[in-house]
């Protein structure tokens, strides 16, 4: 019998973002989960209706944030950010995260360039 460490599920970009569908979005920030397997920022989007839509923003890991120059205070609730990315294969509300302007103007990545 092998012994066996637990091991987190993981997804390829592939199977959960469409590279066909970049998507840009500016907005408010909601909510900011900095926690493992990925981090997610959610943003509040006014349509050209006026009518606010709620996107969910998955980025990289905490660790690899890090090492590209994040940190949990790069960010907060109620900042208006910019942020390029993937739109869901499955229509909903929500992208895979690559590029985010802050506030004061700098970007900084969040996720990486689309997986073919």
């Amino acid at each position: 019998m092998a012994a066996s460490a637990p091991v987190q599920a993981h997804h390829s970009f592939a199977a959960e973002y469409d590279v066909t569908k970049p998507i840009t979005l500016a907005g408010v920030v909601t909510k900011i989960d900095w926690s493992n397997p990925h981090v997610y920022i959610y943003l509040a989007v006014k349509g050209e209706d006026g009518q606010v839509i709620n996107w969910a923003l998955e980025g990289h890991p905490p660790n690899t944030l890090r090492r590209t120059g994040w940190h949990q205070g790069s960010l907060k609730e109620s900042d208006t950010i910019t942020v390029t990315g993937w739109r869901s294969k499955d229509g909903s509300n929500r992208i895979a995260g690559r590029e985010v302007t802050l506030p004061d103007g700098k970007k900084l990545f969040l996720g990486p360039p689309a997986a073919q």
